[in-house]
Parts: structure tokens; C-alpha cells; sequence
């Protein structure tokens, strides 16, 4: 979060340019005469949240949390909603709102005095989907999204930059609807410049298929994708360079495998178990509780994950302990198993080493 706000500073300071954090929320509307919780992204300023300070940023993973709750089941390998929603889907909400050139974000949600959301309605509407979950669970999963703010309120971009300067862009003129702009044909167009590498074009190639009508386009509909690192040759070891060369930085050591997201999935056992290793020299008690710490991943992971005995389900094919969490159907791994280790080699063969991070955000 320093690094960042360096960032937001140099940025806005001394090149005037706006620079916005986002951050993922969810808020409570009628849909088809149903009450529901919604997707939608909030503006958070460069402090932690407090009671004194209500629109910080949430570090103790709140958010994600509060995503996990309103779908009811942890992302995997193959099923990756927490870049989708985090990151994509509210970057995109913001640039709809952002570019309707308006001074501020729209109010979203009911005016009632509390949550309008019953948990046997929302569970009727479960099962009407087909969904199998038993109404205990069910209702334990979607406790902590029912507990969220179920209203956004407006924001005035000015609170969050001091680069904001009205829009006075022609060409965004007749392409607002409502209270945001929207995209696609007859739409607003607009350049994404992302921080992919040159040593992940594995990354780069899926982004880059966005732009070329494959069906990943349909969620970005007037978005046009620029990689220069990828298309210029620049590697990490250059990005290292780079950065050796400044007087400020991420300073995290690269070899602690702390990078985003600290405990990610993907990055395997052996990386996971380094990056607990590492978080633990520090000792640091602020990080208890916080997704810094492999421990609040193992509670959300039991809390969230699938546990087939628990929902009555008929096992067609061998799932280890019957247990569905962050490591798919098929992995004996889970955040406990990795956080009771004695060393690395305990967990030999219990999923790959290393999976390539393919978010691409």
C-alpha cells in the first residue's frame, strides 16, 4: 500500500493525471421483483479503513471475503472469479462511470433503514437455479455478505484525486446512458496499457485476444489492449534493474515470493510455504488475521470451500477428504495442510510446484 501510494503521488503530482483506487463491493437492489445483492466498485482513499476514516481502503480482506460470501464458493485453478470481479469487472464499472463525465459516482441501492435480503428467499432462489446447497450452509456462506454495507453512496471524484479536472472530451457526447457510459458499437472506445511482461507472453497472448473478436472480446467490448513491455522485450530481471536504480521501491525481496496475491493458488506448495516462512521472521503482529497471514486463508477456505459430505453430495468421481477448496477437485492441498508443514518436502506431490499465473488484470 506505500508503494501504491507512492505511485498515486508522483503520478498525480507531478504529471497530473487522476489516479483512482478501486475497490470491489457489492450492494442490495430489486431485481424482478426479488431483493438481490449486486456487483459495483467503490473509490477508497490512501489510509487504512477506520471508524474515523469510513472510506479507506480494506486491508484485513474484507472485500474479498465479501466476494466470496455473495457467490458461495472459493475461486480455483479453473474458476478464477477473484481477478474477474476484483479487478476486471470493477475496473470496468469505474471507467463507465469515470468517462460519463459526471462530478460524481451514482448512489447506488434501496432506501430502506437495513438489509431487505431473507435468507429463505434467497435460498428458494437457489434451489430455483438448480442449486443444491442445503439451507444451513447456504446460509452460514452468504452471512458475511448480508452483514456488508448494502448501499454505495455517491463519491465525488475530487475526494479521491487532486488531478481530477472536468471531462470536456467531443467525442463521449451522446454515449452515456442513464448514469454511465457504455461501450461496444456506437460506444465508447478506449486504450488499456497493462504491465505484462515480455517473459509472460502466456499472459500476453490471452489479453491480446481481446482484441482480435475471439469470445474472451465480449467482455470488453470497445477496449483496445497495449502490452509495451511484451512487445519491447522487457523482462523481469529489467524490471528488477530498473528498480535497484530508484531511491524508493516495493521492497519485497524477490526470493520471499510475497508478491500479489501474497497466498495465491497458483503459486504452488513450495512458494506458498516460503511465503509463510518469510511473513513469519517478520513477526509483524499487525499482519494477524490479515490475508498476510496463511491462517485467515485456512478459515476462509474451510469456510467457503465445498464439503460434499456436509452438502449430501452424490461423489460421481474420487474427490480427496471430499473436500473442494482453492486447489480444485483433484489436489489434496489445502491452506492447512500447507500452514501445519514442517518444511517444503512434507509437501512433496500434493500439487504442482508452481502454476504460471494467468490473471490478467
Amino acid at each position: 500500500y506505500g508503494f501504491a501510494k507512492q505511485c498515486k503521488r508522483i503520478v498525480e503530482e507531478q504529471y497530473g493525471i487522476p489516479f483512482f483506487w478501486v475497490e470491489h463491493q457489492t450492494y442490495e437492489d430489486a431485481r424482478s421483483g426479488e431483493y438481490v445483492r449486486l456487483p459495483a466498485f467503490r473509490l477508497v482513499n490512501t489510509e487504512p479503513y477506520s471508524e474515523s476514516n469510513p472510506h479507506g481502503y480494506h486491508r484485513r480482506g474484507e472485500v474479498f471475503e465479501e466476494l466470496l460470501s455473495h457467490k458461495g464458493y472459493v475461486p480455483t485453478v479453473f474458476q478464477r472469479v477473484c481477478t474477474k470481479a476484483m479487478k476486471l469487472e470493477a475496473s470496468r464499472m469505474f471507467l463507465r462511470e469515470w468517462l460519463a463525465g459526471k462530478q460524481s459516482t451514482e448512489r447506488l441501492g434501496h432506501f430502506g433503514e437495513e438489509s431487505r435480503l431473507d435468507c429463505d428467499d434467497m435460498h428458494e432462489l437457489h434451489r430455483h437455479n438448480r442449486g443444491g446447497v442445503p439451507k444451513d450452509i447456504f446460509t452460514s456462506k452468504k452471512s458475511f455478505v448480508k452483514s456488508r454495507p448494502f448501499v454505495r453512496p455517491a463519491q465525488n471524484w475530487k475526494d479521491y484525486s487532486i488531478a481530477v479536472q472536468p471531462i470536456a472530451n467531443k467525442t463521449l457526447q451522446g454515449k452515456v446512458f442513464g448514469r454511465a457510459a457504455y461501450f461496444g458499437e456506437g460506444g465508447i472506445e478506449y486504450a488499456s496499457f497493462v504491465g505484462i511482461r515480455h517473459d509472460e507472453m502466456h499472459r500476453a497472448h490471452k489479453i491480446w485476444r481481446r482484441n482480435d473478436g475471439a469470445a474472451e472480446a465480449a467482455d470488453y467490448e470497445g477496449e483496445h489492449v497495449y502490452m509495451p513491455f511484451a512487445e519491447l522485450g522487457v523482462t523481469g530481471e529489467d524490471v528488477e534493474a530498473f528498480w535497484s536504480g530508484q531511491s524508493w521501491g516495493l521492497e519485497l525481496n524477490p526470493a520471499d515470493n510475497l508478491s500479489n496475491c501474497v497466498f495465491c493458488f497458483l503459486k504452488g506448495a513450495q512458494k506458498l510455504r516460503q511465503a509463510q516462512a518469510a511473513l513469519e521472521r517478520t513477526a509483524d503482529s499487525a499482519l494477524a488475521g490479515t490475508p498476510c497471514d496463511i491462517r485467515w486463508w485456512a478459515g476462509i477456505e474451510k469456510k467457503y470451500g465445498r464439503d460434499l459430505n456436509a452438502e449430501v453430495r452424490d461423489i460421481k468421481s474420487p474427490v480427496p477428504d471430499n473436500f473442494i477448496g482453492f486447489f480444485g477437485a483433484s489436489s489434496e492441498l489445502t491452506y492447512e495442510k500447507i500452514m501445519q508443514a514442517q518444511s517444503t518436502d512434507a509437501l512433496d506431490g500434493l500439487s504442482a510446484d508452481n502454476l504460471p499465473c494467468d490473471c490478467t488484470d
